[in-house]
């Protein structure tokens, strides 16, 4: 952020190309985030489609007796509601600090996890939804979170 705030130390034209510069990285931001969304209502379109699948039953007795029994729904959704209420306050935190949005790819696999999670307990297709509006609420938040700061940013340049 530092690097953002000192362009009032170039002259006009390093200043200009290092305004587009920015723009461009903040452009970006915004874009992985809308490729991480797609790609996760992907996931979601294939969970939806094998909302049957319990993957308990299909794995052999062996593996099924070191696995163990697994988990009950309610307790893939009490996991589920933990993840969204601390992701949501870990993003919100960092917005009224006016901290720069985080782009990783480790998200996507965070939110189709439970997908996964439910379909070993058997119950994905009772719990598609909550999954699916889950992931899209921390998405959307996630693209305010880079609105916000892309405008406190032009501010800052202006």
């Amino acid at each position: 952020m530092l690097r953002e705030n000192n362009i009032y130390n170039l002259d006009n034209g390093h200043r200009s190309m290092h305004i587009k510069e920015l723009s461009d990285r903040r452009y970006m931001m915004s874009r992985h985030n809308l490729w991480e969304m797609i790609l996760f209502v992907v996931v979601s379109i294939y969970a939806y489609a094998i909302g049957d699948l319990n993957l308990f039953e299909l794995a052999s007795e062996p593996l099924r007796q070191i696995l163990g029994y697994p988990p009950p729904a309610y307790l893939v959704s009490i996991a589920l509601a933990v993840y969204f209420f601390s992701a949501v306050s870990l993003t919100l935190t960092a917005m009224v600090r006016g901290g720069q949005p985080e782009q990783k790819w480790n998200q996507i696999g965070y939110r189709s996890a439970f997908y996964f999670f439910y379909a070993f307990s058997g119950s994905i297709s009772t719990n598609f939804l909550a999954v699916l509006i889950v992931g899209l609420v921390l998405y959307g938040l996630d693209q305010c979170h880079i609105c916000i700061y892309n405008k406190r940013m032009i501010d800052l340049e202006k």
